[in-house]
């Protein structure tokens, strides 16, 4: 193998491992996201009495993951798609 295809290797192993530890970011902050609006849902239909302070606990807490939200998805947005390895490699 030639230094340019040792380094493609590499890099391409290095870009699988970024684009997995993105996916993971997303599912995570997906999943944070669900059981915030799922815990108001409930709540709101009834399924608990909030306090002021509870009130803005859960607010805090919706507004913190809508700003992850927003966050993982503009990481996602400026990482380009990986390109197909060249053949042979």
């Amino acid at each position: 193998m030639s230094a340019v295809s040792d380094y493609a290797t590499k890099a391409n192993a290095a870009f699988t491992t970024i684009n997995d530890s993105l996916d993971n970011i997303v599912a995570d902050e997906s999943n944070l996201s669900k059981q915030i609006a799922d815990l108001k849902a409930q709540i709101a239909s009834g399924g608990s009495v909030l306090v002021p302070a509870d009130q803005t606990a859960l607010d805090t807490l919706a507004t913190a993951g809508e700003a992850l939200a927003a966050k993982t998805k503009a990481m996602a947005d400026a990482v380009p798609d990986l390109p197909a390895p060249p053949p042979g490699v």
